[in-house]
């Protein structure tokens, strides 16, 4: 029987995989992952049937109403502020 490469200490796993693993593991638990804020974010939709739907969009704190079919998107209204935006503002 061949023996593992890795030297094993009572914690980690036996098999030669399971170890490789958590070797793998251990190295990407160091690794932290920066991302930007999203600027751009659909609050909600209502599908109205056959590739149809409204959606409230939120891009820089305004929100947007706007309807989608399978050709065409359109802006049915501004709305006001954000939810954030109106309980900073006391509302």
């Amino acid at each position: 029987m061949e023996k593992s490469t890795f030297p094993q200490s009572p914690e980690e796993p036996k098999s030669f995989a399971a170890g490789l693993l958590f070797r793998i593991r251990a190295a990407f638990s160091e690794v932290s992952i920066h991302r930007r804020p999203r600027r751009l974010r659909i609050c909600e939709t209502l599908s109205l049937g056959e590739k149809r739907l409204l959606a409230v969009i939120e891009c820089e704190n305004q929100r947007f109403l706007v309807a989608a079919t399978a050709q065409n998107i359109s802006l049915l209204q501004t709305l006001s502020a954000s939810k954030d935006e109106d309980q900073k503002s006391g509302l």
